[in-house]
């Protein structure tokens, strides 16, 4: 008997920055404000239907997953992380007024393919497939965790992390609002995965606006300096030293007399 497909399920999840540098006594905070800003963001964005009929849901403490049905993507994608980057940077207030030294900054990361879902009635939370572990290694990717990193931590709260497969159904396909030129796309290498994830971030910030995102700024820098640096074909590079008498003459090619004086 041929095996049969899992249903096409969108798969989102989150993880909070440096959630383990936080004060034990403060933890338990945090991991509980997750759900709640996420909770107020989909109700803010007009999409309470998918938070209180999501699929799958579950905490991890320092962050959280669940599972929708994909003809949401288009207004999740356009609207939802929008509204999330505003419920952190209200909740950011509240928190550092508890405890200064608390953050609750967050990577997101939509994907979406087939996904075997829990059996019912059992106590396993866990969905399985491959989509399911690309959407985790996108979370953990250099590229997405550099926003975090390279940005404004009083400004940009959150760094989306959107799969290929959403970019090119729902991005590229223009169901979204959100227009594609928006999103930066950026390698990623990470364990067995190797693929491209399209990065979005609502309010850029920091290093963010100086060399834009996706890490390869670095290296664009690198080439540009390089070819300014290099010579131009043909060119000799002359170096003097030392105290000259007299009259010093540098020259690149010479064909026939040279003749001074």
């Amino acid at each position: 008997m041929l095996a049969e497909l899992p249903p096409y399920r969108a798969l989102l999840v989150v993880d909070t920055k440096g959630f383990g540098s936080n004060p034990a006594a403060t933890q338990a905070m945090v991991s509980a404000a997750i759900p709640d800003v996420l909770s107020q963001a989909f109700t803010r964005a007009g999409l309470r239907e998918v938070w209180e009929t999501a699929l799958f849901p579950h905490g991890t403490g320092d962050g959280y997953g669940l599972g929708f049905d994909p003809r949401f993507l288009p207004a999740v994608v356009s609207r939802f992380f929008d509204e999330l980057q505003a419920v952190l940077a209200e909740r950011d207030t509240r928190l550092r007024a508890a405890a200064r030294s608390v953050r609750l900054r967050m990577r997101a990361s939509l994907n979406v393919g087939p996904i075997l879902e829990p059996a019912p009635g059992t106590t396993s939370a866990a969905a399985i497939g491959s989509a399911v572990i690309t959407t985790h290694r996108l979370l953990d990717a250099a590229p997405v965790r550099a926003v975090l990193e390279r940005s404004d931590p009083e400004q940009t709260f959150l760094a989306v992390a959107l799969s290929q497969r959403v970019f090119e159904d729902v991005l590229a396909s223009e169901y979204a609002q959100l227009p594609a030129t928006k999103v930066v796309p950026a390698d990623v290498r990470i364990k067995e995965y190797h693929g491209t994830v399209y990065l979005y971030i609502p309010n850029p910030s920091g290093d963010l606006l100086r060399h834009g995102a996706g890490g390869d700024y670095a290296e664009e820098l690198a080439v540009a300096k390089a070819t300014i640096e290099a010579p131009a074909p043909g060119s000799i590079t002359n170096v003097m030293s030392g105290t000259q008498h007299g009259t010093a003459i540098q020259v690149g090619q010479v064909h026939g007399n040279l003749n001074h004086g």
